[in-house]
């Protein structure tokens, strides 16, 4: 469990106007220590909370951030719960989930990426497929313009698909146009930066949707050329890359990375 100690320490002591040094006087300490604390790099010992706690005029729990904790493990509750019904394929239940918890948590970003994604999977008419698409549309628009960089990225390319569900091809294509280049991405950092354990696991996780990628544009060649030695070259490619895997566990090794 994620204790709130340090955000609490700092909020509080800017709202009295004190400086590091003067709260650490008080406790008769270092301000080092109030620094390391603030910085989340460790935690006062238990028998000072209540001092700390009165000297801010509030109580532990609210020093400790018990509010924030269990607000926390709701949201990763509904998120939870999310992923198991999209496992089950339990769509209509996953909208009405997602539009609950947008009520406790409007806004959310990853709330709404679950929502939209939801919508476009649910089954009906042709009218109410377009529907869910156009409120998919919308929600991935609200996601757009707010500041989650990782979110907004993952949105991007979702919407470009959405939009071109709905016939809405140039609007695809200008959002396609946004997005980063292959270079740029987590896994391409993540394996250079890491060593060891860590380094195989990371350029695990990596190849499968590396994998996936070249699969794709292989099957889109087939499909331009009227070549069918591209869809070859796919298996190829697998037994190349996994040849000491089962596609089903590298898939299990990078759905547990996400």
């Amino acid at each position: 469990m994620k204790l709130c100690i340090g955000e609490k320490l700092k909020y509080h002591r800017h709202r009295k106007g004190l400086t590091q040094e003067e709260v650490a006087t008080h406790m008769g300490i270092s301000f080092q220590a109030i620094s390391k604390w603030e910085r989340g790099e460790g935690y006062p010992d238990i028998t000072m909370l209540p001092t700390l706690a009165n000297y801010f005029g509030i109580t532990v729990d609210e020093l400790i951030g018990m509010q924030e904790i269990a607000s926390r493990r709701d949201y990763e509750g509904f998120v939870e719960e999310w992923k198991e019904n999209n496992r089950q394929g339990k769509h209509e239940e996953n909208v009405a989930l997602m539009r609950e918890s947008l009520k406790r948590y409007p806004g959310d970003a990853l709330l709404l990426v679950q929502l939209s994604t939801s919508l476009e999977k649910l089954d009906g008419t042709g009218e109410e497929k377009e529907a869910n698409l156009r409120e998919s549309v919308l929600l991935q628009e609200e996601i757009l313009r707010g500041e989650d960089s990782e979110v907004r990225s993952a949105t991007l390319f979702n919407v470009c698909f959405v939009y071109e569900k709905l016939g809405e091809h140039e609007k695809a294509m200008a959002a396609a146009k946004k997005l980063p280049n292959l270079y740029k991405t987590r896994e391409h950092a993540l394996v250079s930066l890491t060593k060891g354990e860590e380094k195989h696991h990371a350029a695990l996780c990596a190849l499968t949707p590396i994998a996936d990628i070249i699969s794709h544009h292989l099957k889109a060649l087939a499909e331009t050329e009227g070549d069918p030695a591209y869809l070859e070259k796919i298996g190829k490619i697998h037994k190349i890359l996994f040849d000491k895997y089962s596609m089903e566990e590298i898939k299990d090794i990078w759905m547990k990375a996400q």
